[in-house]
């Protein structure tokens, strides 16, 4: 992780170590095993791309978008989800909690465990299952790599 006064910058190598980290505390609680008990649901836009990295190394191969965009659900788009599967909730960041608690409202019923790449900070109170490859404590803005501009 790179740090400037306004930010914290991550590389790939930064998202690959969270995700293994938290991939070693799944295999250790053998949490999504056997993986075609599982799925994942990936909250958009900022858990798509852990969603994709957790899957291939998982062997977890749906994913469902969960669409939120702009701390609003659309719920056209809200994927339909089988209450006797496991599901992997996937997003990028813990921070105020409005995107989780905005998606929970929908998984009534649904069998899921929170994994997070990142906490903002050790305090925050999340409540039951979740797992997180590192608490910050930092209020830096976060840039991961995939939000860099890029002009083609």
């Amino acid at each position: 992780m790179n740090y400037t006064a306004k930010e914290i910058i991550l590389t790939w190598e930064d998202i690959l170590a969270l995700i293994k980290k938290i991939l070693d505390e799944i295999k250790e609680a053998k949490l999504a095993t056997p993986a075609e008990d599982f799925e994942i649901i990936a909250i958009a836009n900022g858990g798509i791309i852990p969603a994709a990295i957790i899957s291939y190394f998982t062997g977890i191969k749906p994913i469902n978008i969960f669409p939120v965009i702009n701390k609003r659900v659309f719920r056209c788009n809200v994927p339909t989800l089988n209450p006797k599967k496991k599901y992997l909730l996937i997003d990028e960041i813990y921070d105020t909690g409005k995107t989780i608690y905005l998606v929970e409202r929908y998984l009534k019923g649904i069998d899921y465990l929170r994994i997070f790449l990142l906490k903002r900070y050790d305090t925050d109170s999340l409540l039951g299952n979740h797992l997180f490859g590192r608490i910050l404590n930092d209020p830096r803005w976060v840039v991961f790599p995939w939000e860099k501009q890029t002009v083609y």
